[in-house]
């Protein structure tokens, strides 16, 4: 596999798990399979979310698709010291303009400016004010 240039949001994970999942997303997904990563810090997202659901079917079935398809398809790109240093620097450049951001996203951001990696997520809003004070690449797969 060659190094991933995508970083998939936990919210693009999320929805290929869903019953009926965001066409979009899917044809993307499909176009970019060997060029896509994720970030550590989505991977922990989706693991924790998975531990506190209700034991059962649907469980049992994420367990199945995180841990059979997700994590052998995917590399997960780790949180490093060169992404704290990113992540350090656009959570003080956006205190310093009055702006707080969510500790996961920036940490996501970081990741993927430290690997010149494009963002893919849905929540393109929460990550505009980090475009402001990093070369943060996005695109949204939803649209």
């Amino acid at each position: 596999m060659k190094n991933p240039y995508l970083l998939l949001d936990t919210n693009v994970v999320s929805e290929i798990l869903k019953p009926h999942p965001n066409e979009n997303v899917l044809k993307n997904l499909r176009k970019y399979e060997n060029s896509c990563g994720l970030p550590s810090t989505a991977w922990n997202e989706l693991l924790f979310g998975m531990n506190i659901m209700a034991e059962g079917k649907k469980k049992t079935f994420i367990y199945e698709k995180l841990v059979n398809d997700i994590q052998s398809q995917f590399d997960i790109i780790q949180y490093d010291r060169h992404a704290a240093l990113i992540q350090a620097d656009i959570r003080s450049r956006l205190r310093a303009k009055g702006i707080g951001i969510e500790f996961q996203d920036s940490q996501i951001a970081a990741i993927a400016v430290s690997n010149c990696m494009v963002l893919v997520t849905r929540n393109i809003k929460h990550f505009e004010p980090i475009q402001e004070v990093s070369p943060l690449m996005l695109e949204n797969w939803f649209e």
